[in-house]
């Protein structure tokens, strides 16, 4: 029974395995992560608030483009672009 559970799940899961999200959705899923990680809403993100977020503060220092030790939305949103993206 348990295998026929996993299988069920397995092929209920496939069709949406390979779909991609439309790139709008992505931009507005940043937009609202940007805004969960900036605790204080001053349109930046600090280096005490990406602390909170181990993947905001691994790529931080990368992401501050302009070395202001805060990363605002568009440096925010250029680092969470994919990497076929960023490249075009």
């Amino acid at each position: 029974m348990k295998k026929l559970l996993i299988a069920a799940a397995v092929a209920m899961a496939t069709p949406f395995a390979h779909a991609e999200a439309p790139a709008d959705a992505t931009i507005e899923t940043t937009q609202a992560s940007f805004s969960q990680i900036d605790a204080d809403q001053d349109g930046t993100i600090s280096k005490q608030e990406a602390s909170s977020f181990s993947s905001v503060e691994v790529m931080f220092d990368g992401a501050d483009s302009n070395k202001d030790g805060a990363l605002d939305s568009t440096e925010f949103e250029q680092a969470n672009k994919p990497a076929d993206a960023a490249a075009k």
